[in-house]
Order: structure tokens, then C-alpha cells, then sequence
């Protein structure tokens, strides 16, 4: 239970909290004051109050054990599989649900590849390091690859029979929700507008957002002489996305692309450090001469500078030993 406890509150915001309906502290938290006046009779100073009151409940002051922090962040430390161990094993378990992953590689390494695999394996059962929760897919560039999809689904769960007797009657296809974007007004639109609506009425969760790719909405709209704008309008769709991460713990997965640096010729994901300095973890896809991948860790707060190869077969990624 998160409900707020009205015994800490006076009778007149007892009686407004329960006459609006508004006890769970978690909701509390999460609306802004605009809202909570719209709501209810709050001055600015009883909402300073009742968020301290709803925040203490959700989160004690004082110090607490390693293993009671585990419990207190459990949802917001949730990763997803990757379902290919070398993968999983680098990144502790898979893609964190805070922040944004950027996947930045040359065309055809596989960053749509293990989008697809994404999509899947958020919805496999948690004890199989799923969110038992449904994918929304964003195409920016080309229409979503609906063929290799249907050509990953027979093997689908990969590496656990377990997982597969579980979800042997799921239907993956049913919840991964598919959009085709081309401009950054309609890219704008959804992030603030239709996307939260259906996250908050979805009658499944929302467990993993998948832009692909976050460079093609930015590169076709800007001229040279629109870096600032450019960079004020990243700066809104990436805390739009850094805040529905937080508020509905979700993985948020954008694909870049690459270009070649002015200074040294070393190839950089696109967009520069105006949206490098959104992006939470960064990974970088290449592939050498025998189509072999590589997954490198590039940049996470809670991991450290790894690689792990990786083939592409017909099943999805997996081991390339």
C-alpha cells in the first residue's frame, strides 16, 4: 500500500484528498501543482506539505541497508533481456528501464535487429527477466520490418524451455504496438499527446519505447542556420522521454546513426553533444569482415567499459561462440 496517511495532514486537507479521491502517494507525487489545484482547493503551501508527507511514506529519511534499497528502488533498477547471454552477461541483466539507451551504429550492424529482440523479450514473465509488458515501436525511417519479425516469432522465447512452456500460447505479435512517424511535429505530438494517453490507459503495461531512429526526425528538419532550435527541440523530446521513463518505468531504446567527425574523421553517433548529453547509456553496434557483431559499452553509470560479439541467425542474435 503507498496511500498517503491523512493522520499527518489537518482535517481540512483530510477531507479535500478524500473528496477528490487522491490518497496514493505515488500520484501525488508524480502530478504538478497546476494539476493539483485544478483538482482540488490546495494553496501552493498545502501541496509543499502533502507532497513532503506523500514523499516520506514512499521513501524514509534516514539511512537504510544496501538490501533495503534494493527492495525500495526494485521497479526502477528492472533491466530487459537481451536473451542472448554475452549480451546480458556485459550488461548486468539487460537495458535499464530509467534513462535513455542510445544505439548508435553503421547501417545493416543489427541495431534494428535487437530492437526487434527487445520488443519480444519485454514481454516474457519477470522470473525470465521480461516486464511481462507490451513494446511500442516507433518507424522514423523505413516501414517497420514486419517480415523478419514474423520469421523471429517460431523460436521464440530463445534460450529458456521454461519460458517457452510458459508462454506457449502468448501471441508476441498482440503486444508490440507499431507507429510510422516522418516529421518532427507528428514525432512531437506523439511523445507529448498520444503516447502518455496510452501508456495511462493501456490494459497492458507499457514496458519498452523503441524510436528508430531518433536521427532521422532531427536531420531532415533543421537547416545550418537552425543549430539552436535544433538543439532546444532535442532537448524537449529527451526530457519528454527521460520523464516517461521515470513516471511509468519504462526502457526507452533510440537508435542513432553515425557520422564521420569534422576534426579527426572518427566516426560519432549523428546529432552531436546536444543529444549526447540526453542519453543515459550508450552503445555502440559494429561488424567486421566475417559479419560478426560487436556490442560495446561505450558509456553507463552502472557498468563498466565491456564488449561482447554477437551473430545474427535466423532466430534473432545469439552467441557468436
Amino acid at each position: 500500500m503507498d496511500n498517503i496517511d491523512l493522520s499527518l495532514l489537518d482535517k481540512r486537507l483530510q477531507c479535500e484528498l478524500e473528496k477528490v479521491e487522491l490518497l496514493s502517494c505515488r500520484k501525488i507525487i508524480e502530478m504538478d501543482k497546476t494539476e493539483l489545484q485544478r483538482i482540488g482547493n490546495f494553496s501552493i503551501k498545502d501541496i509543499e506539505l502533502i507532497k513532503t508527507v506523500a514523499a516520506n511514506i514512499l521513501l524514509p529519511n534516514g539511512f537504510s541497508t544496501a538490501k533495503e534499497s534494493e527492495q525500495i528502488f526494485k521497479e526502477k533498477w528492472r533491466k530487459v533481456t537481451l536473451d542472448c547471454n554475452p549480451l546480458d552477461e556485459i550488461l548486468g541483466g539487460g537495458i535499464p528501464v530509467r534513462g535513455i539507451t542510445e544505439l548508435f551504429g553503421g547501417s545493416g550492424v543489427g541495431k534494428t535487429q535487437i530492437c526487434l529482440q527487445l520488443s519480444m523479450t519485454v514481454q516474457y514473465p519477470l522470473e525470465f527477466g521480461g516486464l511481462n509488458a507490451s513494446a511500442v515501436y516507433i518507424c522514423t525511417e523505413d516501414r517497420f520490418p514486419t517480415v523478419r519479425l514474423q520469421q523471429m516469432l517460431p523460436y521464440f522465447p530463445v534460450a529458456s524451455s521454461r519460458c517457452r512452456n510458459k508462454m506457449e500460447n502468448h501471441n508476441f505479435t498482440d503486444y508490440i504496438l507499431i507507429d510510422h512517424i516522418a516529421d518532427l511535429e507528428g514525432f512531437h505530438n506523439c511523445l507529448f499527446k498520444r503516447l502518455p494517453t496510452l501508456i495511462a490507459n493501456s490494459s497492458t503495461r507499457i514496458g519498452l519505447i523503441v524510436i528508430d531512429s531518433i536521427a532521422a526526425i532531427f536531420r531532415s528538419e533543421y537547416t545550418l542556420n537552425d543549430i539552436i532550435n535544433r538543439a532546444n527541440d532535442m532537448r524537449t523530446i529527451g526530457m519528454q522521454l527521460h520523464k516517461l521513463a521515470d513516471k511509468y518505468n519504462i526502457a526507452v531504446v533510440c537508435v542513432n546513426q553515425v557520422t564521420d567527425a569534422c576534426d579527426n574523421g572518427v566516426t560519432v553517433p549523428a546529432l552531436g553533444l546536444a543529444w549526447a548529453n540526453l542519453v543515459t547509456t550508450k552503445l555502440n553496434i559494429s561488424m567486421d569482415q566475417s559479419r560478426i557483431r560487436k556490442l560495446q559499452i561505450i558509456h553507463a553509470p552502472h557498468l563498466a567499459p565491456a564488449s561482447a560479439n554477437f551473430i545474427i541467425v535466423e532466430s534473432g542474435i545469439s552467441s557468436a561462440t
